[in-house]
């Protein structure tokens, strides 16, 4: 069966300038051929290190000038008189670096190619974690050390986290901005259309497509000309299509652009790496088992068990009561039943019964599964409100407890799709390969899908998490959820 292409819409990147040549020449060793080194080399180099920071990588600066500003604060306080680096002030700097940072992950401040957008978002996000942080660290002063922290630390806190912490964001976005990565791709594929189109429909990206060379099918030469042009262009990446039948003629030319300081990787890991998604319908099995999974990791996954019990835990008995009233609500608002529980497929294809609270008619589906969509009309309203700040998954805590769910994870779906969508969409399977979850890289990526294209597009996302995974991209997305929830309650 043929893989579905889709044209699904893609957040990030390059600009619009695109360029095209073709070469041929003879073969002749890149080795005896080599390019001469680029003088713009170590600026080049620069840039690529500026270029991984614009991922979580960032968090240790942040968090070592977040407990800076917390430290300058005490000493240059004026009615403060211990020691500026004595215990209080530590544990203060401790407790506002942590909360800022935590803070910044929710609210979005390293989504550097939303930020590229405009500098004035990047800074009203700085200055709510800095104020939200500083309101934590008073708090968590009065409630455990049962000490006041002086006005005076708090406000020169906040005001000094302008230019010791959003100072750095903005000096590498400006750079970032100035100097964009300058991306050259080589042959022609749907994907490097795809991608293509998704750059030129950006504002403002952080990268640049200056080109396109195609090796002359006849004559797949040296490519001397590929190595001019990656030179004369200032060419930081060299895109590869990942087809074995289309890189071969294409990858000898591409190593010799290795000495001007050049990247040279697949189509596919760089659609991976800048858009955070897996371009399903354009990958091979090989390539899916190129980082090869694993699952006997049981430490990691021991640890993210135990974490999802405690929280799961904690989180039933603190919203219990809540839960309660709400399900009274949905009671009284029309018939039928206050909880909803619905057959889902879950993890290595086992099903389970999911518990959400109803936020539709009883007579929603009429005996006929139909997909569910962002503001579906079969919505009570009601049930409008639970689904636009989630609080009608609530009782899948008890999933959660019960081992079925995960609190991060692909998001379960219906026997009756799962059949259809794994004839129609190559690996949609290998994403049960983890526990589903509460919520996951997709639901924070994508909105509500209705067709087998939106289900193309999250499992790009599900399966970019599973091939990423990590216990600190788990805590990521919780606090994304948590700052999605709060803009829909808004």
């Amino acid at each position: 069966m043929s893989r579905p292409v889709s044209e699904g819409p893609l957040s990030l990147p390059p600009d619009r300038a695109r360029l095209s040549g073709s070469v041929a020449a003879e073969p002749v060793p890149w080795e005896r051929r080599a390019a001469p080194r680029d003088p713009a080399l170590v600026g080049r180099a620069l840039f690529h290190a500026a270029s991984k920071l614009r991922t979580s990588r960032w968090w240790p600066i942040d968090a070592t000038a977040a407990a800076a500003c917390m430290l300058l604060a005490h000493r240059l306080s004026p009615v403060f008189q211990g020691d500026p680096l004595g215990p209080e002030p530590l544990r203060a700097a401790f407790i506002y670096a942590s909360a800022f940072v935590l803070l910044a992950y929710t609210v979005g401040l390293y989504d550097w190619d939303v930020l590229a957008r405009s500098r004035m978002t990047l800074v009203l996000r700085g200055l709510l974690c800095a104020v939200v942080a500083a309101t934590v660290t008073v708090v968590a002063f009065y409630v455990v050390y049962y000490r006041p922290i002086g006005r005076w630390v708090v406000g020169g806190a906040v005001a000094l986290t302008v230019p010791l912490v959003l100072g750095p964001h903005i000096y590498v976005l400006v750079q970032l901005q100035r100097r964009r990565r300058r991306v050259l791709f080589i042959g022609r594929s749907p994907l490097m259309d795809r991608m293509t189109r998704a750059f030129e429909q950006a504002s403002r990206p952080l990268c640049q497509v200056v080109g396109r060379w195609t090796p002359d099918d006849a004559h797949r030469g040296n490519g001397d000309d590929l190595v001019e042009l990656a030179r004369s262009r200032g060419v930081d990446e060299i895109v590869l299509p990942t087809s074995p039948s289309n890189v071969q003629g294409a990858l000898l030319p591409a190593l010799r652009c290795l000495p001007l300081g050049c990247r040279v990787r697949s189509e596919a890991d760089f659609h991976e790496d800048m858009f955070r998604a897996v371009p399903v319908a354009e990958v091979s099995p090989e390539w899916m088992l190129s980082r090869g999974w694993d699952a006997s990791d049981h430490l990691t996954e021991a640890v993210k068990r135990l974490g999802d019990v405690a929280l799961a835990f904690a989180l039933l008995v603190l919203t219990s009561p809540l839960q309660l009233l709400l399900a009274l609500l949905v009671k009284l608002s029309g018939p039928g039943p206050a909880f909803y529980r619905q057959t889902r497929v879950g993890h290595y294809g086992r099903t389970f019964r999911m518990l959400k609270l109803r936020t539709m008619r009883v007579d929603a589906e009429a005996g006929e599964p139909r997909w569910a969509q962002g503001d579906d009309p079969r919505q009570t309203r009601l049930g409008r409100v639970l689904r636009r700040t989630r609080l009608d998954e609530l009782p899948q805590l008890l999933n959660i407890l019960l081992g079925e769910m995960s609190f991060v994870g692909p998001r379960p779906e219906r026997p009756e799709f799962v059949a259809t969508l794994e004839k129609a969409i190559p690996f949609y399977a290998w994403r049960h390969a983890v526990r589903p979850g509460l919520t996951g890289w997709a639901q924070i990526n994508y909105p509500y899908g209705s067709s087998v294209e939106d289900a193309v597009r999250k499992l790009e996302y599900d399966l970019y998490y599973i091939r990423n995974f990590s216990l600190a991209t788990d805590l990521f997305i919780v606090l994304r959820t948590v700052a999605a929830a709060m803009r829909g309650a808004r």
